[in-house]
């Protein structure tokens, strides 16, 4: 009985990986915590992270409103290497920012 199942397992998990299903441990790089500050910066967004899992980067981004609308464009600074110079960006002359954040990848 048990040498039945066993070859039953071994079926299942091989059809399973010859049907493309993968199997991926967490990491450690999925479970890092960031830590990163922005805040507004003139007409634009400002932020750095100082702490995150090795190789990955980040970027700020903003929401410029076109003045006197409701109509927005989101802007998007540098990517930056975590611990390294801050991301900035700039809304246009004729925006003005209604709020920004980081994306990190």
């Amino acid at each position: 009985m048990k040498a039945g199942v066993g070859k039953a397992l071994k079926a299942a998990v091989l059809g399973g990986l010859m049907a493309g299903a993968m199997i991926v441990p967490a990491t450690a790089a999925h479970a890092a915590s960031w830590n990163c500050s922005d805040a507004p910066y003139g007409n634009g967004w400002w932020a750095k992270c100082s702490q995150g899992p090795s190789g990955y980067n980040y970027q700020v981004w903003a929401r410029c409103y076109k003045i006197g609308t409701t109509n927005y464009t989101i802007r998007w600074g540098p990517w930056r290497a975590i611990n390294r110079e801050p991301s900035i960006v700039s809304c246009q002359s004729t925006e003005e920012v209604g709020g920004g954040g980081v994306f990190h990848a």
